[in-house]
């Protein structure tokens, strides 16, 4: 949880890439796969009890995944 605290913004909220950014410095040799994922998202979005995750609009429209913790 260290690394969504420190790439979360003032409301709670981290881009996924920043999460996995702060993730991976802080924690070298970690891989999603390694808990039955291939990607950091479909981790994420699997695990309710620890994260909220929204899809949102950016710019061009292109969409990007946010999370933060779970309340």
């Amino acid at each position: 949880m260290e690394a969504l605290a420190q790439s979360a913004d003032d409301t709670g909220w981290a881009q996924l890439s920043t999460f996995g950014s702060y993730l991976t410095k802080l924690q070298p040799d970690f891989d999603a796969r390694l808990y039955g994922h291939a990607k950091l998202s479909a981790l994420v979005k699997a695990s309710p009890t620890i994260f909220r995750v929204q899809e949102r609009k950016g710019t061009g429209g292109h969409r990007h995944i946010v999370v933060a913790a779970a309340r």
